[in-house]
């Protein structure tokens, strides 16, 4: 069996990442280091696949989009597919060849994030989904030196940037608009709870409400996986424990969610705006398209993706990371009653 650069890095007493950055000539290898990796391979007749002997000027154009999680939900959804618009607008504009693949928990378990780069044979990588219960984002990317940006999440490295918007920011003034128009009894229909930007909006609704003297309360709050039709089947739940007049509006925690509350609250009779408000959060363009069309939080998310790979790229070229946050806006429209005039 030929030998492989795991074997490599255990005779020089070096992780693989280090071996891959010795083989590409990385200034950060001490040429001492890289002449004991080198007489290692020499020992085990290591030698890389013919794609890795090549790297060079052209390799600093493989970039890829790594989905997390990617496999367990739908495949793709509208936030992603506007994502890598975004990613692709850019790396067409600059001639950059750009891959997409899919991980999950356990191949994060089992590879780092430089060795995932080496075997694909990339610079660097946007990572999309990522949570911050998984392997990469604990423990794998602190460590890297493998040009990485994530999205929506805090940078962990020192090669690590982040393309993000205040989302405590935005949540507050979604809340705040819905307290303007006279609501007070407000139920949330949240991402899942190990997500940062669930925990920042959820900090961001915390907020408005307690500037305005309101509570909200966990029976008031519907946790999901961003689906659609878990907001649909939570809503119809809250009704089944709640009368229909201990709430006035739903704030969801993205344009999907708000969809299947929608659906949720028809299928009971009810009408939006009329009988219950709706907001949602990303500003999908199918918004556009909904009847009622939906109150959102617009994040731009193709120039989310856009400034995510021209981050990538800056840093391939020795800029240093940076956390990168865009302006969003909201987006009124006819989902949300003024319920402090008679209608």
């Amino acid at each position: 069996m030929p030998a492989t650069i795991q074997d490599v890095a255990r005779a020089a007493g070096v992780s693989v990442g280090t071996v891959s950055r010795a083989m590409n000539n990385y200034t950060d290898v001490s040429a001492k280091t890289r002449e004991r990796i080198l007489q290692a391979a020499q020992r085990l007749g290591y030698s890389p696949n013919v794609m890795a002997r090549n790297l060079s000027s052209k390799h600093l154009k493989n970039i890829a989009l790594i989905l997390s999680g990617a496999m367990e939900e739908e495949m793709f959804n509208h936030f992603d597919i506007m994502l890598m618009r975004g990613c692709f607008e850019f790396a067409s504009k600059k001639g950059l060849d750009i891959s997409i693949h899919t991980i999950d928990a356990k191949i994060q378990r089992e590879k780092s994030y430089e060795q995932l780069c080496y075997e694909y044979n990339l610079a660097g990588a946007v990572l999309m989904g990522l949570k911050v219960t998984e392997p990469y984002y604990c423990e794998s990317l602190a460590k890297c030196k493998q040009p990485c940006v994530l999205i929506d999440l805090e940078p962990v490295g020192e090669y690590v940037s982040t393309v993000t918007i205040d989302h405590v920011a935005a949540f507050d003034e979604m809340t705040q608009y819905l307290i303007d128009k006279g609501h007070r009894k407000i139920v949330l229909v949240a991402g899942r709870k190990n997500a940062m930007v669930t925990m920042e909006r959820l900090a961001g609704a915390y907020q408005a409400m307690e500037r305005n003297g309101l509570c909200l309360t966990g029976d008031h709050i519907i946790y999901t996986d961003f689906l659609k039709q878990e907001a649909y089947c939570g809503v119809r739940r809250y009704f089944e424990s709640h009368p229909p007049d201990s709430v006035t509006a739903f704030l969801c925690m993205s344009d999907m969610l708000a969809i299947g509350t929608i659906d949720a609250l028809k299928s009971k009779g009810y009408r939006v705006p009329r009988d219950y408000s709706v907001t949602g959060y990303d500003g999908l363009e199918l918004t556009t398209y909904t009847d009622p069309r939906i109150t959102t939080i617009d994040q731009n998310i193709q120039q989310k993706g856009y400034e995510a790979a021209k981050l990538l790229f800056e840093m391939l070229e020795g800029r240093r990371a940076q956390r990168l946050v865009l302006p969003y806006t909201l987006r009124k429209r006819a989902s949300v009653r003024n319920i402090n005039r008679a209608e």
